[in-house]
């Protein structure tokens, strides 16, 4: 009788098996018939993002390093680990409304920071030239600047009419009063500022802005908010479904920009690190919106950027002109790129945690391929100063020039003073205050004591 039962258990489990067996063939069968006889994952859906969580579950050594970069943090929700300003006690600021405003004029206006129940808000004048409380939704930025970006009713983000100076430790003007007021058509909360055409796509990952013009609304999701995994190398639903479903074709579903031709992998980074505009007109489009969006809007991984993008300097993203200065140095037409100096999701080659990622620290990433400098001329009087003060000064807030080029300051006289145009010699603290007239004046003789005589036949 134990037997019997036995039998009729053993019979149990083979009819259960049985049955899952024939589920799981039915399940590939239709895959099959679905994809015309193959079971294989369609390639590519560029709408396809999943977020950098998802890539961490196979990635997850790449996952933890990216995580230390500033990319991964380039916008964030705003909560107490993200926020760098200071809204207690330094936190007002005063702006005088331009005298050509058609209400207030000239008159002193308060915008403060505040927190409240846990939550960020600033007060601020608003379209309708009242005070409000916005509450502020992300934040971008945690190395040089801090900027708190709030959404409206409408579902459009703005990004706030102050910004945190991290160095100096103050607040200062963000397309605030300073120049502009309500309706004027830069200022803060006008159509024309609206992040979502000016900014998002290059701070954060698969961004749709979902925008119906008949409701004058946005519904706008993303991927990831910062520059997820999916920023360089593409959406990865097919990837992960090619890994866990297909068992094939999981390389043919991602892109991995160094397998790229090595244009194309520097147009990864030039997405972002550019400045011009879409070379698509946003649409659908309301009067007061800018007639383009200000990154390669549409931009696909692995495709050449100038499809997608117009190079012209735009005053808004100066502070992301590398890419257009490295496409005009010796250093593209040798061939060297972007990640022939930079890290990508990790932390420099030797472990230096710069918020540049160069692989090498300061003038050893130079020397470590320009070894044979010839200590003449400039390079003669400056063997106890840097490459990169003099070959990659800061034009533009604190950012470096990618040309590569010793900038002179002949420039600075010609453009109307430093201000105007920033040159390799007036940074350093030795020439910070020397008149311009005098620095062109002594490269000149230093140039020349390594001239043969007579100097006329250069030129001099």
């Amino acid at each position: 009788m134990n037997n019997g039962l036995s039998d009729k258990l053993l019979n149990g489990m083979l009819a259960t098996l049985l049955l899952v067996i024939s589920a799981g063939c039915t399940s590939h069968t239709a895959v099959e018939e679905k994809t015309g006889g193959k079971a294989e994952p369609q390639l590519f859906d560029k709408d396809a993002y999943v977020g950098s969580a998802r890539c961490r579950d196979c990635h997850w050594r790449e996952y933890d390093s990216w995580k230390h970069t500033l990319h991964s943090k380039f916008m964030q929700s705003a909560s107490d680990d993200a926020v760098l300003g200071d809204f207690e006690r330094n936190n007002k600021l005063v702006s005088a409304v331009p005298q050509k405003a058609p209400e207030l004029a000239g008159k002193d206006i308060v915008t403060t920071m505040f927190r409240k129940d846990g939550k960020y808000y600033i007060n601020a004048l608003g379209p309708d030239w009242e005070l409000h409380d916005y509450e502020i939704a992300y934040i971008i930025g945690i190395n040089n600047r801090q900027n708190y970006l709030t959404t409206f009713p409408n579902g459009a983000i703005h990004v706030l009419p102050v910004e945190w100076d991290v160095r100096q430790t103050k607040w200062v003007d963000n397309y605030g009063l300073e120049k502009h007021y309500p309706g004027s058509g830069n200022y803060w909360s006008d159509d024309k500022r609206n992040w979502q055409f000016k900014c998002g796509g290059c701070h954060t990952t698969g961004m749709k802005i979902n925008y119906d013009a008949e409701m004058h609304s946005f519904n706008t999701t993303f991927g990831d908010i910062g520059i997820g995994c999916e920023a360089c190398h593409g959406p990865g639903r097919d990837h992960i479904a090619a890994a866990r479903t297909y068992f094939e074709k999981e390389k043919d579903t991602i892109i991995n920009p160094s397998k790229l031709q090595w244009r194309i992998r520097a147009a990864v980074c030039g997405q972002c690190h550019n400045w011009g505009v879409s070379a698509a007109k946003i649409t659908p489009y309301r009067e007061g919106f800018p007639e383009r969006y200000s990154y390669p809007y549409g931009f696909e991984v692995g495709k050449p950027l100038y499809l997608f993008f117009i190079d012209e300097p735009v005053d808004d993203k100066r502070h992301h002109q590398q890419y257009n200065e490295w496409n005009e140095s010796a250093h593209a037409e040798a061939g060297v790129m972007c990640t022939t100096c930079h890290g990508v999701h990790q932390e420099g080659q030797h472990k230096n945690p710069n918020k540049a990622l160069t692989k090498y620290i300061s003038d050893t990433l130079c020397t470590n391929c320009h070894t044979t400098i010839r200590q003449k001329a400039a390079h003669r009087i400056h063997t106890f100063g840097s490459c990169i003060a003099c070959h990659m000064p800061k034009t533009k807030g604190t950012e470096h020039s990618h040309t590569f080029k010793f900038i002179s300051p002949e420039e600075s006289l010609r453009a109307g003073g430093v201000d105007k145009k920033p040159n390799s010699c007036s940074g350093c603290h030795h020439h910070r205050n020397t008149p311009l007239t005098a620095l062109v004046e002594f490269l000149d003789a230093v140039k020349k004591e390594d001239m043969p005589v007579p100097f006329s036949v250069h030129g001099r």
